[in-house]
């Protein structure tokens, strides 16, 4: 399936390999206006690798397309050599006789990290650029990036994750801030997935060891891959040179990526997902921050053990460990009389904080909630809350609910995946088994305990995950009234589930190091 890095007779006549290895590919297309794009590499993928995805870009291009590939030392692209790196390969290409004033600029994976910082403090009045199983850094979200810039992503993305790539679509597509919007058209800053594609597709040969130790595998051949994403980039370089008949293009790649990407979408939005708005915390409530979890007001549902229509739960996000100036713990507001509970509508209160280990932004880490903190009232309170007698906590809140509750986090989401997408991790997948819940712990052991994720074998030697909430539970009666009632969980997030059907989960069974026919 890959491509193997020789050149060709033909091929050598059309690229010239300078001193620093850099790549010069002329116009396949002589009698057209001249276009530049500049592409760097990806950390230890070698220029002439990307020749392949080049020439599709040139072959899809209704302009005589001159495309110049940056070698960086040691193949490691970084900041400072990118300035350089440029000046050196728009040299050359000079030289070559290109008179082109327009010049894209495009990046893979690190290459793209790096472009960017360059674009936005040095090359401003670029027409465009192209990130390749990249994307525009969350620095950058907040305020107007200068220049359009297309990210294109692959399903089976190991480096540069998907669900990376989702959130960048739910920011610049479904809610692009109003400069952006000015900026041109409306598809100044399109994103795209491309099912089938993995991170090393974007270029060809073998790839680097830490590609190759984190890349899925694809389910498109190299060549379809090369086709799909240069007519993609052709695309973006027509409709920012003003033809507006390439626009249509690109409007159906949205589409299709809408599609693919709604129910990540749905599920993140599910753990009120940190990086679509921060949490509001002591914040007035407002249209730029979230107020609270929607999983964790199912799970509040769950835990009070009702019909879901007689109860109305309202969370709210705060850190669980805050003390001062206030203490934020769950409440139940009105109470019902009489033992009958379907004749009582409970209003009740929830408290939450997601914990999230994506520091980075690099695309490696999972970018979902790694734990839902949820502080909740326990079942023995709601249930003498709406008039039940004698409760016994032991059998109220004696089994594992926070267990119970992961169970329907999971089986939610996998409801509401793709049936590709469910059928590829069914088939590759590492399952995700909830275990009984560890404690009961005090408070503030509780909270600094993770939920727990450990790597099991079952008698056949398949392995899974085993999922297992620590949790606190208090009876009514306890003697410090400011505590009595509750029931915490660490509870395993839809984004989290979500984000393990589409990429952790295959890792074991289905990358590139570990895939099993």
């Amino acid at each position: 399936m890959a491509f193997t890095c020789t050149v060709g007779i033909a091929i050598l006549l059309s690229i010239g390999l300078t001193n620093a290895d850099d790549v010069v590919l002329k116009p396949l297309k002589q009698s057209a206006p001249e276009v530049a794009l500049v592409l760097i590499q990806g950390a230890d993928i070698k220029p002439e690798q990307y020749v392949p995805l080049a020439q599709s870009v040139q072959n899809a291009s209704e302009y005589a397309l001159w495309v110049g590939i940056v070698e960086c030392p040691l193949d490691l692209p970084a900041p400072f050599d990118v300035p350089t790196g440029v000046d050196r390969i728009l040299s050359i290409m000079r030289s070559s006789g290109m008179t082109a004033t327009s010049v894209f600029f495009a990046g893979h994976s690190l290459g793209g990290a790096v472009l960017q910082d360059y674009v936005y403090n040095d090359a401003k009045a670029a027409p465009g650029q192209i990130l390749l199983g990249s994307f525009l850094l969350r620095k950058y979200r907040n305020e107007t990036y200068p220049v359009p810039t297309m990210t294109i992503g692959g399903e089976l993305d190991g480096v540069s994750r998907v669900t990376r790539i989702m959130e960048e679509y739910y920011h610049r597509v479904l809610h692009s801030n109003e400069e952006h919007k000015k900026m041109a058209s409306a598809a100044a800053f399109p994103v795209v997935v491309v099912e089938g594609l993995s991170h090393m597709q974007f270029a060809s040969g073998d790839p680097p060891a830490l590609v190759k130790d984190r890349d899925l595998q694809p389910e498109i051949s190299y060549d379809e891959a090369h086709a799909i994403v240069g007519s993609l980039m052709a695309s973006f370089i027509a409709v920012r040179l003003g033809d507006d008949s390439q626009q249509m293009a690109i409007d159906r790649a949205l589409a299709t990526t809408w599609t693919f990407v709604q129910p990540l979408v749905e599920a993140y939005f599910e753990e009120g997902f940190y990086n679509f708005l921060p949490p509001c915390y002591d914040n007035p409530p407002s249209a730029s921050c979230t107020t609270g979890c929607p999983w964790t007001e199912t799970a509040q549902v769950i835990m009070s053990g009702l019909n879901e229509s007689t109860v109305m739960v309202t969370d709210a996000f705060h850190p669980v460990s805050q003390l001062f100036p206030v203490y934020h713990h769950p409440k139940i507001l009105n109470s019902c009389t009489g033992g009958d509970s379907s004749d009582c509508f409970l209003n009740e209160t929830s408290v939450t904080e997601n914990k999230y280990d994506d520091k980075a932004d690099d695309g490696t880490a999972p970018t979902s909630a790694e734990e839902i903190r949820a502080k909740m009232n326990s079942r023995q309170a709601v249930w003498e809350a709406v008039g039940m007698q004698n409760v016994n906590f032991e059998v109220s809140d004696g089994p594992s609910i926070c267990k119970y509750t992961n169970e329907a986090a999971y089986n939610w989401t996998v409801k509401s995946v793709a049936p590709k997408t469910l059928a590829r991790f069914q088939k590759y997948g590492e399952p995700l088994v909830m275990g009984e819940d560890k404690g009961s712990y005090i408070f503030p052991e509780w909270a600094l305990l993770p939920l727990e994720y450990t790597e099991m074998k079952d008698d056949a030697g398949n392995s899974y995950i085993l999922v297992s909430s620590p949790m606190m539970k208090v009876k009514t009666d306890f003697v410090v009234k400011l505590l009595a009632g509750f029931h915490f969980c660490k509870l395993l997030s839809p984004g989290r589930v979500a984000e393990w059907l589409y990429v952790d989960g295959l890792r074991e069974h289905y990358s590139l190091a570990n895939f099993i026919h």
